[in-house]
């Protein structure tokens, strides 16, 4: 009866161990949250580019440079193999274009192409960056003084 009892709980843990260590499963925690990558991002065949800031935090993605083009965070997805972790996010903005990213994360360093889809036409865009403190869009502590 003992024996039974035991292997009764073990079983119970095992199946439910996995729904007690998830995070909430409408938002799950996303392979690259609470990581930033400051780099460079230029048109596709130049030489050089702007700085930007791509963000991953609660399952979006952000680049920073494109926040003044009205694209906001978007939802990511992500697939590892090998020890490389491979993204893809397409934020929109309210005039419907399409910033389509899929990008590469080896070693630190991350390498991205973005497609810009707009009425006009499509822009090609590189970002190389690597894995770096958060540079931009903090908030500012609301006690002076006690700052974050």
């Amino acid at each position: 009866m003992r024996t039974t009892i035991i292997a009764a709980s073990i079983v119970g843990l095992v199946v439910a161990g996995p729904v007690w260590a998830s995070e909430h499963p409408e938002h799950p925690k996303a392979a690259l949250d609470g990581k930033v990558f400051v780099g460079s991002m230029g048109k596709a065949g130049a030489p050089t580019g702007d700085q930007d800031q791509l963000t991953f935090k609660k399952g979006t993605f952000l680049s920073a440079a494109c926040v003044r083009y009205g694209f906001k965070e978007a939802p990511y997805t992500t697939e590892e193999k090998d020890g490389v972790v491979t993204f893809t996010a397409s934020p929109k903005n309210a005039k419907g274009e399409t910033m389509s990213w899929t990008g590469t994360i080896r070693n630190g360093t991350l390498d991205a192409t973005a497609v810009n889809k707009t009425a006009g036409g499509e822009t090609t865009y590189w970002f190389k960056g690597t894995a770096g403190p958060e540079t931009s869009h903090k908030k500012k502590s609301e006690h002076p003084e006690h700052p974050k």
